[in-house]
């Protein structure tokens, strides 16, 4: 392995130095590989080529897994190479094979500290104290100075949202490129907004409740009333619970489609990881049988 300033080999008794401490400050790229590895070999020359056009902005870290066999396995390496992102001490990112230098550079590129970075901060702290249209006009601005920055637009579409401007979140999120577009993080946030704009009603919550609790079998009020009870954080197992009941009373009707597709939306929007989503997605599968 050649000399190179801001690529060094590491080992298990070096790992926690170069890439967990190292990786508060910058992005640090672990490159798991092997002699025998003839990928690991088309790859090795990419990393090195970036790390040196990137003069340090990010790093990377070479693991011979023949010799850190216990360092591959600690990490879950099942294929060579493969190659680990790490920022503040975690993986953030991964990907496996000698990928080509565009899709190495994409990934880089996703890791860096952008300028932008210091507004997104600002603007979360505006939503902290309750300031929803001053961290949209931050981000907005922000924006059009960096209209590619994937965080960026997902940081404004979440202010958006929290803002009351559903729709408008929807537009933004609406101007990503197709392979950015099917990210789960961004798949969520859409979600998100449609129920948000779904929810909207020319009725108050307490017309809706009222509208509900005089007639049970309206449906089309049932049905927005669920969609509006999604609008609050605390509310969505509630929510839930109303649009699964529809779906059962109402399979081969309108409103029971439009149910079940709003309770996928849900399950999109809290992620696969909650907890609450592998009950609930069996309360709608029983509702659908």
């Amino acid at each position: 392995m050649t000399d190179h300033p801001f690529v060094q080999a590491v080992t298990a008794q070096t790992f926690d130095a170069y890439v967990l401490r190292q990786s508060q400050d910058v992005p640090v790229l672990v490159d798991f590989w092997a002699d025998w590895c003839n990928p690991c070999k088309m790859l090795m020359p990419i990393l090195d080529q970036l790390a040196s056009e990137y003069d340090g902005k990010f790093l990377v870290a070479k693991v011979d897994t023949d010799q850190e066999r216990e360092l591959a396995a600690t990490y879950g390496i099942r294929s060579l190479p493969t190659v680990k992102v790490f920022r503040r001490g975690q993986v953030v990112d991964e990907f496996m094979g000698a990928l080509p230098e565009s899709s190495v550079r994409e990934i880089v590129e996703r890791h860096l500290d952008r300028p932008a970075d210091q507004i997104i901060t600002k603007a979360q702290d505006c939503l902290d104290a309750g300031n929803p249209a001053d961290a949209v006009a931050l981000l907005s601005e922000a924006l059009d100075t960096d209209p590619t920055y994937l965080k960026l637009r997902l940081s404004l579409a979440q202010a958006q949202i929290v803002a009351g401007h559903a729709h408008q979140a929807l537009d933004t999120l609406s101007e990503l490129p197709a392979n950015e577009a099917m990210q789960a993080d961004v798949k969520q946030i859409r979600a998100r907004a449609e129920i948000a704009a779904g929810g909207q009603s020319e009725m108050s919550a307490e017309e809706l409740t009222a509208r509900v609790e005089k007639d049970p079998n309206d449906l089309a009020a049932r049905l927005q009333w669920g969609k509006m009870l999604l609008s609050e954080p605390d509310k969505v197992e509630d929510a839930l619970a109303v649009l699964i009941e529809i779906v059962r009373a109402a399979r081969n009707q309108p409103e029971g489609e439009q149910a079940r597709q709003c309770v996928i939306q849900v399950f999109e929007s809290l992620g696969s990881g909650d907890p609450r989503v592998g009950p609930y997605r069996r309360q709608l599968a029983q509702a659908l049988n």
